[in-house]
């Protein structure tokens, strides 16, 4: 059927309007512009990621290096120019042009640095929101203060430490060690902020507590002769030791075989003070002196040596401390040492050493500590006469062939000496043998040649040692242990008393002054304070 050209023309609109309305209705490639859109703020997110990233990159760039630097500059060791080492870091890492300032306090027992840096990047996609560059700041403090540091060294003295070149070792690490962590101007400034105090602790089957401290003190009062004591298990439970407490004194002896001088020539207890404790001592000249003078010989108390170096970073032992600087002793900075526990100004620390193990520990039996001897003394002839009870008579050692009804010269006219005297005179072995093998042979003389027992085990010295490690590190006493070419018993019981693992050192020969030296480095330790 043909149509009209107005019929065809109708039609025509009619399609155009059609395919509008399909265009209208159509949501195909809608999404396009809102992908675009937000491929565009994608985009420009990660760029601004970028220029972050870039600019903590930077910073810890800049940070790591001034932490290095002002580390290496705090060190009291450190002989250059502090702001020139810290200046000498950013040159080496090619950031000397960020460091802004450098800052350095210096006085005594301490130094701190503070170095301050920054640096402006331009960014790459920030600048399309208006921020063209960013700034990157980083500092850094450190300080090293050797401030109120308590410090008892427990050195081995015993009989082993003369062979092998040990003892010479150990005073030449000892002696670096002491220059290491005391500064000598300590005595000559007037506003010390903060003092390290060393208490040099010898010991051998005994510690010698010198006069000084002997006096200060309650020792029970048998004899004066010399100032050792003697601890039952229990003292080994807590780390003080009462200055008002009364401490029973150790036998005043001689166990050479063969000696009959007057006095004894070898006292068990020494009754000088070469190798008596030195406490509480900034003197670094009197402290190598100490360690200078030390000489080797008997058997190892490692629980005696411990148990004194305690008892003076206990607070307990104030009043002992205070009375040694009333009398020009130690320094009147130290005044009012030990701190407390509490105190987090002070780093109480205890370096122990040893070559060997516990060994036994001896004294007299109880009836020859105190009480009279049957042995009289003429003081203006210096003759001496021996009474037998059992036989109710006197025998003169320089009269052998004869006994008598008196000694020597009457009793009017000797005197009868105290037990503490006859073995203040005589050897331990030279009693028996001397005054009583002819006149009293199976008697006294049997008596006396047993007169010295043991009195602790080594066994029960290592429990006492094992007890009073904790009870210090329960306190907050740090514990650092040498062993010395040391056998297996005594590095395990060292081991024990460290505080940890990194505490403890087992070293051979020339290797202890590198025990020594970490422990100095420790104790100076650096904090970084920000």
């Amino acid at each position: 059927m043909t149509r009209t050209s107005e019929e065809r023309e109708l039609s025509g609109v009619g399609a155009v309007r059609a395919a509008g309305h399909r265009f209208l209705r159509d949501e195909t490639g809608a999404i396009l512009p809102f992908a675009l859109i937000m491929f565009l703020l994608m985009l420009m997110a990660g760029g601004m990621a970028i220029d972050l990233m870039r600019r903590e990159s930077v910073r810890t760039v800049l940070q790591n290096t001034a932490d290095r630097a002002v580390l290496a500059a705090a060190d009291l060791d450190q002989v250059q120019d502090a702001q020139g080492v810290v200046e000498d870091y950013f040159d080496a890492a090619g950031l000397r042009d960020y460091l802004i300032s450098v800052d350095v306090e210096e006085g005594l027992n301490y130094r701190r640095v503070r170095a301050t840096t920054q640096a402006t990047i331009d960014t790459f996609f920030l600048n399309m929101v208006g921020i063209e560059q960013m700034v990157t700041p980083a500092a850094a403090t450190a300080e090293e203060r050797i401030q109120n540091v308590e410090i008892s060294l427990v050195v081995d003295i015993s009989g082993s430490m003369g062979s092998n070149n040990r003892l010479t070792n150990l005073k030449q690490a000892a002696r670096e060690f002491i220059d290491t962590v005391i500064d000598e101007d300590q005595l000559d400034d007037t506003d010390i902020t903060g003092v390290t105090s060393l208490s040099i602790i010898p010991y051998q089957a005994l510690v010698n507590i010198g006069d000084d401290l002997g006096e200060r003190f309650t020792l029970s009062s048998e004899h004066d002769y010399s100032n050792c004591v003697v601890f039952d298990r229990s003292d080994y439970s807590e780390t003080a030791i009462d200055p008002d407490d009364e401490i029973e004194r150790m036998a005043h002896f001689d166990r050479d075989t063969s000696s009959g001088s007057t006095p004894i020539r070898s006292p068990h207890c020494p009754t000088n003070d070469t190798e008596a404790i030195l406490a509480y001592s900034v003197n670094p000249t009197a402290l190598k002196a100490k360690i200078n003078g030390l000489t080797a010989g008997g058997n190892t108390a490692i629980d005696l040596g411990v148990k004194w170096a305690t008892a003076l970073l206990d607070p307990a032992a104030r009043p002992v401390i205070n009375s040694l600087e009333d009398a020009g002793i130690v320094h009147e900075e130290l005044r009012d040492r030990p701190a407390d526990y509490t105190d987090n100004e002070t780093l109480k620390v205890i370096v122990l050493m040893t070559d060997g193990e516990n060994t036994s520990q001896w004294d007299l039996r109880p009836e020859f500590k105190s009480g009279l001897s049957n042995v009289w003394w003429h003081e203006d002839d210096n003759r001496y006469s021996v009474y037998t009870p059992g036989y109710n008579d006197y025998w003169y050692p320089h009269d052998p062939n004869r006994f008598h009804n008196q000694p020597y010269g009457g009793t009017s006219e000797s005197r009868r000496l105290t037990q503490q005297e006859l073995f203040a005179r005589f050897s331990t072995r030279f009693i028996p043998d001397y005054f009583f093998r002819t006149p009293d042979y199976y008697g006294q003389y049997r008596d006396y040649q047993d007169a010295v027992e043991t009195i602790v085990s080594n066994s029960e010295a290592d429990l006492r040692t094992r007890t009073l490690c904790t009870a210090a590190k329960e306190a907050g006493i740090v514990i650092f242990s040498i062993g010395f070419e040391a056998p297996y018993r005594g590095r395990t019981l060292l081991q024990d008393c460290a505080s940890s693992p990194s505490h403890y050192f087992d070293v051979n020969g020339v290797e202890i002054s590198e025990a020594f030296s970490a422990i100095a480095r420790t104790i100076n330790q650096l904090r970084l304070t920000q």
